[in-house]
C-alpha cells in the first residue's frame, strides 16, 4: 500500500510498504480521508518520529475486511480512527507512565498511522459515522474530540463569555463547541486572515487582530473591566499564554490545548495578584469523541470554511504541505485524500 514514511527530519517519502492483516479482533480499514494535524507538523518540523514512522491520526475511512471474531463492525460501515472504549476489564492507562512527555510519546516504536491507504484496528477503537454527517465533516472528529475535552474540563459554564486565541482547526471547533454549550459570547484572536474569516464564518461573535491592536486591553473594555471567566490557548504563540492569563478574571482560568514547542512569554508579577490559574487540557476520552459525533449529527458543528476544496491534496503534496503548514498564514485545514 501507499504511505507517506519520515525519513529523517522535515522529510516524507511515498512508499510502497506492506498492506496489514488484520488480526482475529480487528478489522481492515481502507482510509479515504487523514487530516494533516498540527501535532504531526511538530514532529515533522523538529525530527521527533522515528525513521520508517507513518503519521496521521486524524482520519475517516471504510472497514473492508474483518478479523474472525470481529462481531461489530462488518465490510461497508464508515468509522473515525478512534474514540471507542477498550472492553470491559481491559485496563488502558491515560498516559504510558507517571512522567509522559508529549514532546517524546511515539520514539519507543515505529508506528503506522492514517497517512496510509489502509490501517488495521482492534474492533473496539473505531466509531461509526453517524447517517447525515459527511465525510468532510466527520474528518474533524478526532481535533473536535480535543475541542470538546478542552472546554469539559475547563471552568467554563453556560453563559459564560470566553476568549479562544488562536484560529486554527483546534480553536475553531473550540469556538462551536463553547457556542453548543451556551456561551453568552465568544472572543476570537487571530491573525491570519484565512482563520479570521473561518472564525467569522462560524459564528464568532468578535474576531480581534493581536497585532493590530491591544488583546487584552480590548478584552477587558468588551467586559466591562474584570476580564472574561474562562480564555482558550489554542495558539502557543509565543505571547499567548502571558495574554491569557492577564486577560481572565480575578480566580479565572487559562485552558492551555495548545502545546508551545519553543519558549513563551511568562511574567508572573501582572497576575498572580488575582489568584487566577491555569489548566492543561490533553487529547480526549470516549466520551467527547461520543458528544462529537451527537453534535455533529444534529448540526452543531460545521466544517464550513475549514474543509473547502482547497484543503484537499494528494499524496505527492505531502512534503509541501508539511512544510507550509510550519507557518500556517494562508490555510486553516489540509487533508490528504488517501484513494
Amino acid at each position: 500500500m501507499k504511505a507517506a514514511v519520515m525519513r529523517g527530519k522535515q522529510k516524507l517519502v511515498i512508499e510502497d510498504i506492506p498492506t496489514p492483516e488484520p488480526g482475529p479482533n480487528q478489522v481492515l480499514v481502507k482510509i479515504g480521508y487523514s487530516a494533516l494535524c498540527g501535532s504531526d507538523v511538530h514532529r515533522f518540523q523538529y525530527g521527533m518520529a522515528n525513521d520508517g514512522s507513518v503519521l496521521g491520526h486524524e482520519y475517516i475511512g471504510e472497514v473492508v475486511q474483518t478479523g474472525s471474531d470481529v462481531t461489530r463492525l462488518k465490510p461497508g460501515d464508515r468509522i473515525v480512527g478512534g474514540g471507542g472504549a477498550p472492553p470491559v476489564g481491559t485496563m488502558m492507562p491515560v498516559y504510558p507512565n507517571d512522567r509522559y512527555s508529549a514532546m517524546t510519546v511515539g520514539l519507543e516504536t515505529t508506528r503506522i498511522g492514517g497517512f496510509a491507504e489502509y490501517i488495521a484496528m482492534d474492533e473496539w477503537r473505531p466509531l461509526l459515522i453517524p447517517e447525515g454527517v459527511s465525510d468532510e465533516l466527520a474528518v474533524l472528529a478526532e481535533p473536535a474530540s480535543i475541542a470538546v475535552h478542552a472546554v469539559r474540563t475547563s471552568k467554563f459554564k453556560v453563559g459564560d463569555s470566553a476568549v479562544v486565541m488562536g484560529a486554527g482547526p483546534i480553536g475553531l471547533l473550540i469556538m462551536q463547541v463553547l457556542k453548543a454549550a451556551g456561551a453568552d459570547q465568544v472572543i476570537v484572536s487571530e491573525p491570519a486572515e484565512a482563520r479570521v474569516n473561518a472564525a467569522r464564518a462560524l459564528g464568532a461573535d468578535l474576531v480581534l487582530n493581536p497585532i493590530e491592536e491591544d488583546v487584552v486591553a480590548r478584552v477587558l473594555e468588551l467586559s466591562g473591566g474584570p476580564g472574561v471567566p474562562v480564555a482558550f490557548d489554542a495558539a502557543a504563540a509565543k505571547p499567548t499564554f502571558q495574554q491569557g492569563m492577564e486577560m481572565v478574571q480575578r480566580g479565572g482560568q487559562l485552558l492551555v490545548v495548545s502545546m508551545a514547542w519553543e519558549d513563551v512569554d511568562l511574567k508572573t508579577v501582572d497576575w498572580i495578584g488575582r489568584e487566577v490559574e491555569m489548566k492543561a487540557a490533553y487529547g480526549s476520552q470516549p466520551i467527547d469523541w461520543q458528544t462529537v459525533l451527537n453534535l455533529m449529527e444534529r448540526g452543531q458543528l460545521s466544517e464550513e470554511s475549514m474543509v473547502t476544496a482547497e484543503s484537499f491534496i494528494g499524496w505527492d503534496d505531502m512534503q509541501s504541505s508539511m512544510e507550509r503548514l510550519m507557518k500556517p498564514d494562508e490555510h486553516v485545514q489540509l487533508v490528504l485524500v488517501c484513494d
